[in-house]
């Protein structure tokens, strides 16, 4: 199982749930969509099981190094090889290894996994003729194809694309020794030209992404920071509604939860903290001005039209907030009917199920409800390794 390569269709839904896992909760409502096309929009590529920015060079050399192995043996040695490299980097000290946690056990999501998509995105991997991004097996088959047949002077009989375009030079210690995160000046300048023509949703506008990548700076404070929204050009305005969307999400997320703890308290008679509840009072006070300027006429222009119980949720939440009620029980119903996309794991729902779930949900346990992120962690992360490359 360890050995199949995953198909283009599950790791869509890999990813699917990954990003909703980094967001601390389920995705109960859907505001998941919000943060996915944002995010994608203005950070195209990137992912929230992004770590460090040198990992993208290091998948292409990795694949590179087994040219000439396909199938079972292909995914087997890159298998290893990916183990060797988190034990590598570990050794030296490096806290986002991907995979350092389970070393020496290989990773269930190795960087050939995690950046993939990225490598596609950012134009080091080439698409097929079709335009649709290779598979990591096509890789290697297409690896292997390249160096098959050569004539009496070694070069090749048939012309092959390479999977990858042209590389920044190995450093000596790649294939042993001590080797870092940290990105060489040329791996840097390699990277920089590739994302700094990054556009947006596939159209003709630089994305955010690009702008800030062409500023050659470490990242700014913050996504919404002066800085940012500076250099955003015509994503001006929408970064201004990803915030409010932001906030209008955690509120919402917030509102979920104290919607369940008070049904766990006054349906299920159970005994349960205010915890959420609380939380409610605070996440309105920090974020309910900002979240009730939402336009969601203008946020669908900006993502697409939304599904329409999410669009519910999002109006309801936000008359709410204008409203002052402080009192969540009137969004019980636009909640509900939103979480019944979920079916028999709906935990809002009055049903046997609906308790049965219930049953497994602790408000002590539950992270707090948070505004998106849009993964600018990640974002942050790959800006202040270009900035620092030596």
């Amino acid at each position: 199982m360890g050995w199949t390569y995953l198909s283009r269709e599950a790791l869509a839904r890999a990813k699917a749930q990954m990003d909703e896992e980094s967001m601390g909760v389920r995705d109960e409502i859907g505001f998941l969509t919000i943060h996915q096309r944002y995010a994608d929009r203005f950070f195209p590529g990137t992912s929230v099981l992004h770590t460090r920015a040198r990992y993208i060079i290091f998948v292409p050399w990795l694949f590179e190094d087994l040219a000439g192995l396909t199938g079972p043996a292909a995914v087997r040695a890159l298998r290893e090889r990916e183990r060797e490299l988190a034990g590598r980097l570990k050794d030296v000290g490096e806290s986002q290894v991907i995979g350092g946690r389970v070393f020496p056990k290989p990773s269930s999501q190795p960087p050939s996994t995690v950046y993939w998509n990225a490598l596609a995105v950012w134009g080091i991997l080439r698409p097929r003729l079709d335009g649709r991004t290779i598979s990591r097996a096509q890789a290697h088959r297409l690896l292997k194809s390249a160096g098959a047949a050569t004539d009496d002077d070694g070069q090749p009989l048939l012309s092959f694309d390479p999977p990858f375009v042209p590389l920044p030079e190995r450093p000596d210690n790649w294939r042993g020794g001590h080797i870092t995160l940290r990105l060489a000046t040329a791996e840097a300048a390699f990277l920089r030209e590739r994302l700094a023509q990054l556009r947006r949703n596939g159209g003709h506008e630089l994305s955010l992404l690009a702008r800030l990548v062409r500023t050659e700076a470490a990242a700014p404070p913050g996504m919404w920071a002066a800085e940012a929204r500076a250099i955003a050009g015509p994503d001006q305005a929408a970064l201004v509604r990803a915030q409010q969307a932001a906030s209008l999400a955690g509120v919402g997320r917030a509102v979920y939860d104290a919607l369940l703890e008070r049904i766990l308290e006054t349906d299920d008679k159970r005994e349960t903290s205010t915890r959420h509840r609380d939380h409610l009072a605070a996440i309105v006070e920090e974020h309910g001005a900002v979240a009730a300027k939402l336009d969601v006429d203008a946020l669908e222009a900006d993502t697409g039209a939304l599904p329409l119980k999410l669009r519910a949720v999002l109006t309801a939440t936000k008359d709410w907030i204008a409203s002052k009620s402080w009192n969540p029980a009137p969004l019980f119903g636009v909640y509900a009917a939103a979480e019944a996309r979920k079916g028999p794991r709906a935990r809002l729902a009055l049903t046997p199920n609906g308790r049965a779930r219930r049953l497994e949900w602790s408000s002590d346990e539950h992270g707090l409800a948070g505004p998106l992120h849009y993964r600018w962690e990640q974002v942050s992360t790959l800006l202040n390794d270009l900035a620092d490359a030596e």
